[in-house]
């Protein structure tokens, strides 16, 4: 047997590595066919493609990529061999393999002017893919000198100011590209500007952190996370009725979220002495938002105004309509307030429904279903902003991309 690889040796061979001998030789018998008519050159060429394909099959890339490397000197019409190459070996997290055939072709003085920003585009994926982001921003910044319309280059540049929480350089990026995804890139830009508004927080300017959120909202007026953050600002100056205004545009906005803001909303309408306004708030509320968990806000305020039988009353009708575990749990909490005789029975049901509730998560993100207990604004799990949203519990823990 020949010292070459036979067939049995093929299962354990790196699967990575097959697919990228697949994409070589695609491209070797699509060249074959078009060099046809020079045989002499094409039995040199074939042979050479043949000895990088043999390495690779053989795990010795180092080897395989410096006759590719070589190859595309003298034919540059196969380059999209190496980029389909680096782009498996980026895949399976072999990044220093692909940098090697991206600067391999950088270095060539015969690069053809037209496959030049192609390859400093893909190095520069190259380096973020290995976290090295000020060589990716330098490599994106020259793609942007040579081709200012690339819109791959901004938004992988935006990427990288994301990662290093330089909002003001990400929204100069992004503000670009805004006039043709405004509703795309809209969103993005709101919540960099909430970040710089929770940065102005922070260090007690409030004045900046009201800018920030109003330029959020300029770029997308349905953003919940600023809303909350002026609402906040107009409550804690005692300007309870913007405040209110505040809160109550969130149900236009989002209105998933009105679970998070409603204990709040109520101090406003309290403080502000309009308790009647209140209750016919909050009772065309749970009508209009009969999907959204209210049960808990809207009992408690029942009862401090019209009693704990009111709020039997409304429980009572609310689990007819809506039948659901927590809503009979209160229904079993406020029994127990108006007949204490009942005590253990209600105990040991509410015990029951509790333990029923135990994995509840509090939040969940709609895009990639990860759950939490806390809200980030930017998903941990799938890094998309403002998808991760109440499952029906009221918290008032924050959490900034910080």
């Amino acid at each position: 047997m020949s010292s070459g690889m036979s067939l049995l040796d093929l299962s354990q061979v790196n699967p990575w590595i097959l697919i990228a001998s697949t994409v070589v030789v695609v491209v070797l018998f699509w060249r074959i066919r078009r060099r046809i008519k020079r045989p002499a050159k094409q039995k040199s060429f074939t042979s050479e493609y043949f000895k990088g394909l043999n390495y690779l099959l053989n795990d010795e890339q180092d080897k395989a990529l410096d006759i590719f490397v070589k190859l595309v000197e003298s034919d540059w019409e196969i380059i999209d061999t190496h980029f389909a190459l680096g782009r498996i070996f980026r895949k399976n997290g072999e990044i220093d393999k692909a940098i090697k055939i991206h600067q391999g072709l950088i270095a060539r003085p015969s690069l053809p002017e037209k496959y030049k920003t192609r390859v400093l585009l893909e190095l520069g994926f190259d380096y973020l893919g290995a976290g090295w982001f000020d060589r990716a921003e330098g490599l994106f910044k020259e793609v942007l000198s040579l081709d200012s319309g690339s819109t791959v280059t901004r938004k992988n540049l935006i990427l990288i100011y994301q990662q290093e929480k330089d909002w003001h350089k990400a929204i100069d990026v992004a503000v670009d590209l805004f006039g043709d995804d405004p509703g795309g890139i809209g969103p993005m830009i709101s919540q960099y500007y909430c970040e710089l508004a929770e940065q102005a927080k922070a260090k007690g300017d409030i004045k900046q952190l009201e800018n920030y959120a109003n330029q959020a909202l300029r770029y997308d007026a349905s953003s919940v996370r600023a809303s909350i953050m002026l609402a906040q600002q107009c409550a804690a100056r005692k300007e309870y009725a913007q405040a209110i205004r505040y809160y109550e545009q969130i149900e236009l906005q989002d209105a998933d979220f009105i679970p998070e803001i409603i204990d709040a909303l109520v101090d406003c309408y309290e403080l502000s002495g309009q308790t009647g306004k209140l209750l016919d708030y909050l009772s065309s509320l749970v009508e209009r938002q009969q999907q959204i968990d209210l049960i808990e806000s809207y009992a408690s305020v029942l009862e401090r105004y019209q009693g704990t039988q009111a709020v039997i009353d409304f429980l009572r009708k609310k689990i007819e309509q809506q039948p659901s575990i927590k809503g009979m749990y209160q229904l079993l909490s406020y029994y127990e307030k108006k007949m204490p005789v009942c005590e253990a029975i209600v105990t040991d049901l509410k015990n029951s429904l509790q333990a029923m509730q135990v994995n509840h998560a509090e939040y969940k993100c709609h895009r990639c279903g990860f759950e939490s207990n806390t809200l980030y604004w930017l998903c941990p799990s799938c890094h998309h902003w403002g998808q991760i949203k109440p499952s029906g519990v009221v918290t008032q823990e924050y959490h900034h991309a910080g």
